[in-house]
């Protein structure tokens, strides 16, 4: 069954991935077929959209690089590149990131960094609407606390990823809507501890790990 859970997590990672990516792509496409248009006046509107489009799927691709793929286990805890990152994965966003500088943690876990990305993407699923992330990487003298606050209006889990996150979900109740809610405590657990989501303060929820 491990097995199986295993490579379905990975189909669905993946689908959600290409979802995330189909649409800036398809807009690059878009602006280059109006370029190529004799009668389309608007030229400069065009190449603005193919611009931009094509920013955010490489910002996608380079966010999901670390936050999926083995990449992200080699960047430890370099968290300057890891802030520029999500900065580039939230920018076209209706949210904002808000990571101050912070010393960083010595006795954090290897995967941190991953773990961190992939809580941010969580996260930002949480804000329908948009709203605010704020990142807080705190280095106790005991370990390390990796907290994510996202708030805004109508900030609140989806009922989809309320079902991922449960310890004895079904592999059948798995989808690329909850996909990241389940892998993202499959890596906080898979590091030796686990991810406690707060949702109890009306446009508020708290993604918290602790090592």
């Amino acid at each position: 069954m491990t097995s199986l859970i295993d490579f379905r997590v990975l189909e669905l990672l993946s689908s959600r991935l290409c979802h995330d990516l189909v649409g800036p792509i398809g807009a690059v496409g878009n602006g280059l077929e109006l370029l190529e248009d004799e009668s389309f006046d608007m030229a400069e509107d065009a190449m603005k959209l193919a611009s931009a489009s094509a920013q955010q799927a490489a910002n996608a691709l380079q966010f999901y690089r670390l936050a999926y793929g083995v990449a992200g286990s080699r960047i430890g805890s370099d968290f300057p590149a890891l802030r520029e990152l999500a900065s580039g994965f939230v920018a076209h966003s209706k949210s904002k990131l808000d990571w101050p500088d912070s010393p960083v943690p010595e006795n954090g876990p290897e995967d941190i960094g991953k773990l961190v990305l992939n809580m941010i993407a969580l996260a930002s699923e949480a804000l329908p609407r948009g709203g605010h992330l704020t990142v807080d990487v705190i280095a106790r003298p005991d370990g390390v606390t990796l907290s994510i606050l996202a708030a805004g209006e109508n900030a609140g889990l989806r009922p989809e990823s309320e079902i991922a996150l449960k310890p004895d979900v079904a592999i059948e109740d798995l989808t690329a809507r909850n996909v990241q809610g389940y892998f993202t405590r499959f890596l906080s657990r898979r590091m030796g501890s686990d991810l406690v989501v707060d949702a109890s303060a009306p446009g508020r929820v708290r993604f918290l790990v602790e090592f």
